[in-house]
């Protein structure tokens, strides 16, 4: 079977663990070479090693996504080293849950700096290239809590809306450059961070009907490849063929 990504060139924010790390992983089995952009210097490497023992080729680039500088030295290495880029997926992000009155103005801008000014940053640093290039295919991770409130949730949930927004907004403009720009939904993911959710009364949030991280990478692979070409300025639901809302 031929690699759907063969030869592509692919960012992916937030590579070091969880969905981003399954993408980084599933991409490359695709062929893509692969720039493994995350804060943590030491998952990056874990995620790159595991690139390499597959016998792809990828770097490790330490990035901050809500740090303008850091985001263009992160696109700067990558045209370095691999000439071009071909996909970006802008995944970083970190949820936290407050009642509304207890939530800390600090924690609030947290998620809005991650979740959204990254997404921007990202999307900014790489859209010369794909336009100068006259394609690109741009995938932003974002939630089904980007179209639905939920309670103890109004930081993330206003942080993923705002970049399901921005994703239309930036599919209208960017489509006459020939770029796609897409976004994926994803419900419950066993990941670190779904791992770390509370309730309200402080117990785990139940996870039995969570996605594994792999599920959402196929998807994103899906909107990577050729197959989806006629995919624009959309937010696909990615729920794992479970309706989890009937689990709460």
């Amino acid at each position: 079977m031929s690699e759907q990504l063969k030869d592509q060139v692919a960012i992916v924010t937030g590579a070091g663990k969880g969905i981003g790390r399954a993408i980084a992983l599933t991409f490359a089995r695709e062929g893509a070479n692969i720039i493994i952009a995350d804060k943590s210097p030491q998952l990056a490497s874990q995620t790159y090693q595991a690139i390499k023992a597959i016998g792809k080729k990828a770097i490790a680039v330490t990035t901050d996504v809500t740090q303008e500088e850091s985001v263009v030295e992160m696109v700067r290495q990558a045209l370095e080293v691999f000439g071009n880029i071909d996909i970006l997926v802008s995944n970083a992000g970190i949820q936290r849950r407050y009642f509304v009155a207890d939530l800390p103005r600090e924690e609030f801008q947290a998620m809005l700096d991650v979740n959204l000014l990254g997404a921007f940053l990202t999307c900014q640093a790489v859209l010369p290239t794909f336009y100068t290039q006259q394609q690109g295919n741009i995938i932003l991770i974002a939630s089904d809590s980007g179209k639905r409130g939920y309670a103890y949730n109004s930081a993330y949930c206003a942080s993923k809306f705002a970049v399901l927004g921005f994703m239309e907004a930036l599919a209208d403009e960017a489509r006459s450059y020939r770029v796609r720009v897409n976004a994926l939904c994803p419900a419950g993911v066993k990941t670190d961070m779904g791992k770390m959710l509370q309730e309200a009364d402080g117990t785990s949030v139940n996870d039995t009907y969570f996605m594994e991280a792999e599920e959402v990478a196929d998807v994103a692979l899906f909107l990577a490849s050729h197959q989806s070409r006629a995919i624009h300025g959309q937010a696909i639901n990615v729920y794992g063929g479970v309706d989890y809302r009937l689990t709460r």
